[in-house]
Parts: C-alpha cells; structure tokens; sequence
C-alpha cells in the first residue's frame, strides 16, 4: 500500500533545509520503506506586522512499506 507522511518546519532560518532533510533521512532510517518520491515545497510568508520573511519548508515522502 501507497502511504505519504509530510514534514513541515516554520522557521525564518532558511537554513532549517538541513534539519528538514536530517529528519526525512531519520524516518527513512528507522522505517522499513521503499521510497517512491519526494515532493519539497518553500512557502514565504509576511506575517502582518512582521518585518520579515517566514520561511515554510515541507516535504512529503511518498513511499511502500516493504
């Protein structure tokens, strides 16, 4: 059977891209899976009122339990 999980992390740091792929690579790890696909996404946001950028990393993992 088919199965997806997805990661998001909020964040202003763009550097949390790193933490992003350590904690997809920790459940591919730790899970008997086949992975299909990865699909990542980055949105920015401008709270109101915010002088800044949040950055919205996420990805979903598409994959098989073997």
């Amino acid at each position: 059977m088919v199965q997806v999980k997805t990661f998001v992390m909020n964040s202003n740091n763009p550097l949390h891209h790193e933490r992003l792929d350590k904690l997809i690579n920790n459940f591919i790890k730790e899970n008997d899976i086949d992975v299909i696909d990865i699909k990542y996404s980055t949105t920015a946001a401008a709270p109101s009122g915010s002088l800044g950028f949040l950055w919205i990393p996420s990805a979903m993992l598409i994959y098989k339990e073997k």
